[in-house]
């Protein structure tokens, strides 16, 4: 057999160096592959994020229309609500709205896309809801701890022009496990009260509370500058770094009995007692049922059944007992799904939703 010489490469090959082999040549109609440079993934990265990108702006578009449709951007729409029977009598004549006030009363800020509020947007766009359906009678069902003073204020000064606009429309408060200081607060605005006989209420009386870790502070050689005038010397008042100076508790007592003068008239005005009972049940105490209703805090002891005989005796026959309850929107099918649920005012928005300690008509008992 003859050999086929070897291809002379035009270089001489190093010793120890196997020859190359020679390509197999392209087959006709098939390009080379060529590498794909850094400029190819970064389009594809930037094609993601434009997809993305694109995504996020419909489903923004779709929750906004959800929450326009289902009334979630303003307190006085009430198109989309649905009415569920509590108590008394399917289809009775005269339909009763029960508004539920439960947790600590506190409005946060104006939620976004569909989100209920706080209490005093909850309560004035149930009133609205009644006014405009024609209900007969209103049952306010508060199991509460209290809250920040003017929340409850709110609410109270919302219910009495209520009362005031519909003189005919009879309001009664049913308590649940606790119906104490702020929550009170708004009972008293009800033309009638009942008291769960296991229910604790009471609590007159306002707080304020801070923390100090002044002598902390001062044992680790943490010192706070605080950088104020000579014509302010209150501002830093209730610092945690230092003690509080007798002016500054003196000027604190001040507001709080002055906010205290304002819940014991409140509960004069709103129960028909005189200053001296007043006084004698708003010692910051709490109080059974059986004790509330000694102090005329309280009308009757009982629940439901209690309160369904007493809108019959006034309205003069059957009561179907409903709860107003918004139907989810667009909004909270989308968005619901994978963000946390926007439940009633709580503690936590009470607490959090201001930079230092507030004036509050609360039972720090109940949190």
């Amino acid at each position: 057999m003859s050999q086929i010489p070897p291809v002379d490469s035009g270089s001489p090959v190093p010793p120890g160096v196997p020859p190359q082999q020679p390509q197999p040549p392209t087959p006709p109609g098939v390009q080379a592959r060529e590498s794909r440079g850094v400029s190819f993934f970064v389009a594809i990265f930037l094609g993601i994020l434009l997809f993305v990108s694109a995504g996020l702006n419909v489903l923004l578009l779709l929750l906004s229309v959800g929450s326009l449709a289902s009334g979630g951007l303003g307190d006085d729409m009430t198109a989309d609500f649905d009415e569920v029977f509590v108590a008394g009598e399917r289809g009775g004549e005269h339909k009763v709205l029960q508004i539920p006030i439960r947790g600590a009363i506190a409005e946060g800020a104006s939620p976004l896309m569909g989100a209920a509020g706080g209490t005093v947007s909850a309560v004035r766009r149930a009133l609205r809801y009644a006014a405009k359906e024609r209900v007969d009678g209103v049952l306010l069902y508060i199991d509460s701890p209290g809250g920040g003073v003017t929340d409850s204020d709110r609410v109270y000064q919302i219910l009495s022009d209520f009362r005031e606009e519909h003189p005919d429309m009879p309001v009664a408060a049913l308590f649940g496990d606790m119906c104490a200081s702020g929550g009170y607060y708004i009972a008293v605005a009800a033309e009638h009260i009942i008291s769960r006989r296991t229910s604790i209420s009471g609590s007159i009386g306002v707080i304020m509370s801070s923390w100090n870790f002044a002598k902390m502070a001062q044992d680790f050689g943490v010192e706070q500058v605080a950088i104020k005038s000579e014509r302010t010397p209150f501002k830093d008042m209730l610092s945690p770094t230092r003690p509080l100076d007798p002016a500054e508790r003196e000027m604190l007592t001040s507001i709080v009995d002055e906010l205290y003068d304002q819940f014991v008239e409140v509960v004069m005005e709103g129960r028909g007692i005189d200053k001296q009972q007043a006084e004698r049940a708003a010692n910051g105490g709490i109080y059974t049922a059986t004790q509330a209703k000694a102090l005329k805090l309280v009308d009757d002891i009982g629940g439901y059944d209690t309160a369904i005989k007493w809108f019959e005796q006034r309205l003069g026959a059957g009561v179907n007992l409903v709860e107003q309850r918004r139907r989810p929107g667009l909004s909270d099918l989308l968005f619901g799904l994978f963000g946390p649920k926007v439940e009633a005012p709580g503690l936590d928005r009470l607490l959090t939703s201001t930079t230092g300690p507030r004036f509050l008509y609360y039972w720090q008992g109940g949190r």
